[in-house]
Order: structure tokens, then C-alpha cells, then sequence
């Protein structure tokens, strides 16, 4: 019997197949899986608290995970595996979560016994939002230095699917594919939601760059006919000889999570003939608000129109529409826009403003509708689809008592858009203290997060 949470999300689960580490999981087992681990949380839950945390891989296991957790009629919390002790604990703080799952990655089936935690405090956190309509918790927005969970709803989620099944044109004979990592929410809808609920079939690959050769070899014998992931990726593929054989039965080819630059189209488009698709959303937009869709080529440097049931406006400062041309602020009102940040009721009202999401990101529009990126507003670093935001990481550095200053910065990057610097001061200065920050941080830290480029002064 499902919980009123998710149950439209549950009950429209409709896929032929999926595949992952080359086995095939028809429906009925995957079905029969989510069930079984939904009747085993069910029994050894004993908190009150509505939140699972998740560590999200790209597994066939995150799959099950996700729908189990909305059947037990809890939430659940997307997180990244490479967050580190500092992540985890503020996570676990925030939200006092009945239960986490640690997917254990090297094995395709779940040991309940291994990879759950149940925790069974005998106070949990109150809550005064209104959660009944929520049913996915994704972490973003650190601008002032604390992540912060949006609250994402069964409204926000369908209308999202929807919307991509519908601009994707995806049939039954369709086949799926998102290189996108799962812990982020462009991952879990393109990856999980969007082939569960189109009637076709999807492809999970776990991400490993080290294994690209390997990754376009799956995609070539899954018959893969629509791809999702970021540019650098689509760069990294036109390296690989012969691409264009292994791509022969992708039909459409879709960008986001940054910037995609006309040095890396052209690169992809020069060695398969074919033209990638760049979209553009953001956590709070569930995330996909406009894509490059339809019969006609994409614009070049442009990020596409609204999906259907999305609105999108570019205002100035004074939140007066701007003319064509003009560069504003990306502004989004529709189904898509999510509910809030859990318990951050200022930050809530700071981008929800009469009815319309602001982004932080500048934009423009022309003639014919089409918007473009034009950078951004919020002080956020994005390294090829993962966001840092710097007041986090210095913040999180300074934890180190060794740490006098720290001042986070960005360069830009052709491959990854941006990569992210630090200039740091020590208390006590020497190579060896440098070094050992540098293994602190890592032992600590999730890696996205960390700099490319340590400047010790």
C-alpha cells in the first residue's frame, strides 16, 4: 500500500529494462527489489524522522534505494558518496535522518546488514514546514557557507519528467543514458526517474574517466539512442578513435550541468557529424527548465526555450522584464520550482520573490525566444557540472587549526569551464605543513570540492 508521499511517482513506474555492469534487470525484479527493501525498512526504522539519507552512486542500487524510501513514505536525502566527515556530519545535524544507506559500489546486490544504519534516537529534530508533498531532499546553495536542503516535491518531479519524456520524444524503443553523476539531481532524474517512468529502457554507468574507452564500448552495445552528460565528457569522446561508430544509434545527444563552449561542440561534431543539445536548470528548478528541443538544429551558445509548463523571464534589479538583448537575471516560475529549503526560511524568501525563482545567473534573450547563459550572479565556482561554492570550502578549511587566511578564487578552463584556487596562510609555515593541510583536506573533504591550485603564501 503506498504512503500519499510519492504515490503518483510509484504507481507511474513504467520501463522495460535496465541495464547495468552488462546484466540486464527486467522490471519485475527490479520491482520485486524495491518492494523487499521497502518491507525491511519498514520493519527496523524506529525513528520518527522523515528523511533516509541515500548515498547516491551510479548504481542499479541507488534506483532501488529511491523508490523504496518514497514506499516507506519517507524522504529521501540525496547524497554525494565523496562527501567526507565534515559533510556528513553537518548532513546528518540538519535533517536527523532515521536512516542512512552506505551503498557499498563493488557489489550489485544490497547486504542490509552492511550497507544500512539505523538510527534510533529517541528525539528527532521538529519540524514546522509542511513536508506531506515533499519526496526528494537535495543538497545545493552554500553561498553563505552552509549547504542548504532543497525541498523538492511530487508536483515538481513529475512535471520535470514529464516535460523531458515529452522534448526527448522518447518511445518504448528508446534507451536512456545519463554520465551524470547520481548525487546531483540532473543525475537522478536523467539516470533514474526519466527511464523508469517513459516505458523504455535505461542504461546505468558508473563514472570513472579512467575507464572512458570502456564507458563509450557500454553505450555502443546498450544501442544507447539518448545520451546525457556534460561537456567535458562529450570532449574526452571525440578523442576516443572511432567514436563515431560507437555512437551510431544515439539519436540525440543532450549537455548540461555547465557551460558548453563552441570549442568543444565543434570538436564533438567534427568527429561524429553530430550536434549536441545544451540545456540549462538548477536544483531549485527540479532541475531542467530550458533545453535545445524539437526537429529544428540547436542554437549555437544558447541554452534553449522553456520546457513545456515552465516560464522564463529575464529581470534587472528592479525586477522589471528586460528587453531582448538586455542582461538580467534568469527567472523561472512553473511546476518545476521547488517548495523551499528545509528549515531556511530567509534563504526561501531571498529566491522565491513574487511567484518567480531567481537563479542567480545572468541571462539574455533574443528575438525568437532562445535564452542564453551569460554568467554568474551568485558567487558560486562550476568545475565542469559540479558546483563550489568558495565561503563553504574556506569555511570548511578554517576547520584545520593550522589555517590563518584562506581565500577561495577561480580560473577559467576550457575543458572544465572553471577550476577552483586557493591562496592559503599558515599559522605555522613549512612544506611539510602545506602537505599535511593538503592530506587533512583530503581526508576530510569531499575532492569535487577541493582546489586544483594550492597557493601558499
Amino acid at each position: 500500500m503506498y504512503t500519499t508521499r510519492g504515490a503518483q511517482l510509484l504507481t507511474q513506474l513504467n520501463f522495460r529494462q535496465i541495464f547495468f555492469k552488462r546484466k540486464r534487470f527486467d522490471r519485475q525484479t527490479v520491482m520485486d527489489s524495491i518492494d523487499h527493501l521497502a518491507k525491511y525498512l519498514n520493519t527496523h526504522i524506529r525513528s520518527s524522522s522523515p528523511f533516509v539519507l541515500l548515498t547516491a552512486y551510479n548504481h542499479i542500487k541507488t534506483l532501488t534505494a529511491y523508490y523504496a524510501i518514497l514506499k516507506t513514505g519517507r524522504i529521501p536525502a540525496i547524497m554525494d558518496p565523496g562527501c567526507r566527515s565534515i559533510e556528513l556530519t553537518e548532513i546528518i545535524e540538519d535533517i536527523d535522518p532515521a536512516a542512512i544507506i552506505f551503498i557499498n559500489a563493488s557489489e550489485i546486490g544490497f547486504h542490509y546488514d552492511e550497507e544500512l544504519i539505523f538510527r534510533n534516537q529517541k528525539s528527532v529534530r521538529i519540524i514546522n514546514a509542511d513536508m506531506q508533498d515533499v519526496c526528494t531532499l537535495a543538497y545545493t546553495n552554500a553561498e553563505d557557507g552552509f549547504s542548504k536542503g532543497a525541498m523538492l516535491t511530487e508536483k515538481n518531479l513529475l512535471a520535470e519528467i514529464h516535460a523531458l519524456i515529452t522534448t526527448n520524444r522518447l518511445t518504448d524503443r528508446s534507451v536512456t543514458c545519463a554520465l551524470l553523476p547520481f548525487s546531483h539531481l540532473y543525475g537522478l532524474v536523467q539516470g533514474i526517474l526519466v527511464p523508469t517512468h517513459a516505458g523504455c529502457s535505461g542504461v546505468i554507468i558508473e563514472l570513472d574517466i579512467l575507464k572512458i574507452n570502456e564507458i563509450i564500448q557500454q553505450i555502443g552495445q546498450h544501442q544507447v539512442t539518448h545520451l546525457y552528460t556534460v561537456p567535458s565528457l562529450y570532449y574526452l569522446f571525440s578523442k576516443i578513435p572511432g567514436i563515431k561508430s560507437y555512437v551510431s544509434d544515439v539519436q540525440e545527444f543532450y549537455s548540461g550541468g555547465a557551460q558548453l563552449t563552441p570549442f568543444i561542440f565543434n570538436s564533438f561534431y567534427q568527429k561524429t557529424d553530430r550536434k549536441i543539445r545544451e540545456g540549462y536548470g538548477l536544483t531549485e528548478g527540479s532541475p531542467g527548465v530550458a533545453l535545445n528541443y524539437g526537429e529544428e538544429d540547436p542554437v549555437m551558445n544558447s541554452i534553449g526555450k522553456p520546457l513545456p509548463g515552465c516560464e522564463i523571464k529575464i529581470f534587472d534589479d528592479d525586477s522589471r522584464e528586460c528587453f531582448p538583448g538586455n542582461i538580467g537575471e534568469i527567472c523561472i516560475k512553473g511546476d518545476m520550482v521547488f517548495k523551499g529549503y528545509f528549515h531556511h526560511d530567509e534563504a526561501t524568501t531571498a529566491v522565491l520573490r513574487n511567484g518567480w525563482l531567481h537563479t542567480g545567473d545572468y541571462g539574455r534573450k533574443d528575438l525568437q525566444g532562445n535564452i542564453y547563459f551569460c554568467g554568474l550572479k551568485k558567487n558560486m565556482i562550476n568545475v565542469a557540472g559540479n558546483n563550489v561554492y568558495p565561503k563553504k570550502l574556506e569555511r570548511m578549511i578554517r576547520i584545520n587549526k593550522n589555517v590563518d587566511d584562506i581565500k577561495v578564487y577561480s580560473e577559467e578552463s576550457v575543458l572544465q569551464g572553471q577550476v577552483v584556487g586557493a591562496r592559503i596562510r599558515l599559522k605555522n609555515a613549512s612544506r611539510s605543513m602545506e602537505e599535511e593541510l593538503k592530506k587533512w583536506c583530503y581526508d576530510n573533504i569531499n575532492h569535487i570540492l577541493l582546489p586544483k591550485i594550492w597557493l601558499f603564501e
